[in-house]
């Protein structure tokens, strides 16, 4: 196919082959008498029928994301799906059936056939859409791991780091590095966070600063007598 022909959609093998068996239990149904000898009620059987067939059908076709934000390809899957199994599988068909000598054509059928179509068809897009938007969701919101050029971002800005990873002579990891632990003291204790010493010190600097801060008694003048020649 020429480049300016190529279409933003692509084809799902198995619910191609899911879709063909569908096609052909309602085949035999419809073009046989194998549905009158069933115990379930006709009316109820086309719509669960067309339901499911509705629904893998849908499945189909898978259009791209980039072409979703034109209108005609964000709903195309949705339109198509309903011109083909509701207008030529529900509709479609009860006029072809009315043909055979033991068929009739009832409207009952195809009231049956639209409904259940319609509801098949709603079902596969709110399922489709919700699975969009989880693998967004996971896609977005992925854990954040560390990256090539974050490493390299903090060996610019760090040059003393070791990268992680590397192996051999002095490596360490940032996990083992001694800054990255945590400690285990008390936050409150000034005197560990600047290390000014242990708790006897801090004791006799107490004691010093008591002293100096105690009034000193004045001294007693001393008269000295000295003889005069």
């Amino acid at each position: 196919m020429p480049r300016g022909l190529e279409l933003p959609i692509r084809l799902r093998p198995w619910f191609m082959g899911l879709t063909a068996l569908v096609l052909l239990f309602l085949a035999l149904l419809g073009f046989t008498s194998i549905a009158d000898e069933w115990p379930l009620n006709d009316k109820i059987l086309h719509f669960l029928c067309f339901m499911v067939a509705t629904a893998v059908f849908y499945f189909i076709l898978d259009v791209d994301d980039d072409a979703k934000h034109i209108l005609w390809w964000r709903y195309f899957g949705l339109s198509f799906s309903g011109t083909v199994c509701i207008l030529l599988g529900g509709i479609g068909s009860e006029f072809v059936q009315s043909l055979l000598p033991y068929k009739t054509f009832q409207w009952g059928d195809v009231t049956a056939n639209v409904l259940g179509a319609s509801v098949g068809l709603l079902i596969a897009y709110r399922l489709e859409k919700y699975y969009r938007f989880r693998r967004e969701v996971a896609r977005l919101y992925q854990p954040l791991g560390e990256s090539d050029a974050e490493e390299d971002s903090e060996e610019e800005l760090l040059p003393t780091h070791t990268a992680k990873g590397t192996k051999g002579r002095n490596s360490t990891t940032r996990s083992d590095h001694p800054r990255n632990k945590p400690r285990l003291g008390n936050v409150w204790d000034a005197r560990e966070d600047f290390d000014i010493g242990d708790a006897s010190d801090s004791a006799s600097d107490e004691e010093e600063r008591a002293e100096r801060r105690r009034p000193t008694e004045p001294s007693t003048p001393h008269i000295i007598v000295s003889q005069s020649s």
